[in-house]
């Protein structure tokens, strides 16, 4: 590891990122679902919602696990929302319609715009943080409150810079 922030891929930030779509995407739904219920629109347009209400999720939980997490985040995330669209698609195998038919293609394509989102969002939200070497951390707002958030993890996480500085 030879950037500071480069952190071992983690198990637990990709099921974090997987609930965290969930819950994003509920709370999109709630605050939506009150103005298109009721109105008078095609079923089309219900799935359009939903289907954007999911992939925005993806950017959005993507962009939120970049911001909190600590060091570099980028694949967690987007491994979490390839599987939180193969969890979408492994509903199908309950649904009794014709429309919802799992096809590996359909798996692979969705699942690969997932984690083109997730993946952008956890960039975006790294650039934004700012990711800066330890000893650079003290001196911006970002590096303070990423450190402060983190302290502890970053502390443990033994870097070859450190080591060859001493």
């Amino acid at each position: 590891m030879s950037d500071p922030n480069e952190r071992p891929f983690s198990s637990g930030w990709v099921m974090l990122s997987v609930v965290l779509f969930l819950a994003i995407e509920l709370i999109i739904g709630t605050w939506l679902g009150p103005l298109i219920v009721g109105k008078y629109v095609s079923p089309m347009f219900h799935y359009q919602v939903q289907m954007l209400m999911h992939l925005g999720s993806l950017y959005l939980g993507g962009l939120a696990v970049g911001i909190v997490s600590p060091g570099r985040r980028l694949m967690e995330p987007a491994v979490g929302a390839f599987i939180s669209v193969l969890l979408v698609f492994l509903m199908s195998f309950f649904m009794p319609t014709w429309f919802f038919v799992f096809d590996l293609t359909k798996v692979l394509v969705g699942g690969g715009i997932g984690f083109l989102l997730a993946l952008f969002g956890a960039w975006t939200g790294e650039k934004w943080m700012g990711n800066l070497p330890p000893d650079e951390m003290k001196n911006t707002t970002r590096g303070r409150l990423r450190s402060s958030m983190w302290e502890d993890e970053l502390n443990r996480i033994d870097i070859p810079q450190r080591d060859r500085e001493r």
